[in-house]
């Protein structure tokens, strides 16, 4: 993944955070970032399908179902680990002037 700002690489690590990928800050030039649309979805689409292909595989070899379970999700953990450092690309954040709070 580069930062669109200064063409500079964004750790993966930037991705794993308590705020998700909501957060993202290039360590460089300090640009807020979210990922584009259609790559957040192809990750996700990604990732869920290959959990539900491992866990009816799972099933069809007559596993368990709270081991289909976890299977289910350990791939979905391990593929969106992966894939999305792999294949999410990053937009600048639209940031407002003026912030209003709220509540």
């Amino acid at each position: 993944m580069t930062c669109p700002q200064c063409h500079e690489h964004v750790p993966a690590g930037a991705l794993f955070t308590s705020t998700g990928l909501s957060q993202i800050v290039c360590e460089k030039c300090a640009t807020h970032l979210k990922p584009k649309p259609l790559s957040a979805i192809l990750v996700f689409v990604l990732s869920f399908g290959l959990a539900e292909l491992a866990m009816l595989g799972l099933k069809k070899f007559g596993a368990a179902y709270w081991l289909t379970f976890v299977g289910f999700f350990v791939v979905f953990a391990a593929v969106f680990i992966v894939g999305a450092p792999a294949l999410l690309r990053l937009q600048p954040k639209e940031r407002k002037a003026n912030p209003v709070a709220t509540g």
